[in-house]
């Protein structure tokens, strides 16, 4: 068995190793406001594909 502050060094050194690769290992969030416009731009070109209808429009209200 190692001592334990040898045990206690290499734990430290693995928390140091983690936290240093942590801000690499992050992925950037998504950009909500892309997302948002990407969103609106489907939901239209959706609308025109199906064409008018008013139950589409009525299941918006509830």
């Amino acid at each position: 068995m190692s001592d334990p502050a040898d045990r206690l060094e290499q734990a430290l050194n693995r928390i140091a190793f983690a936290l240093d690769r942590r801000d690499e290992a992050v992925a950037p969030g998504p950009d909500l406001q892309t997302l948002a416009a990407n969103i609106d731009a489907l939901i239209a070109r959706v609308r025109d594909v199906l064409g008018p209808d008013e139950d589409i429009d009525g299941m918006e209200e509830g």
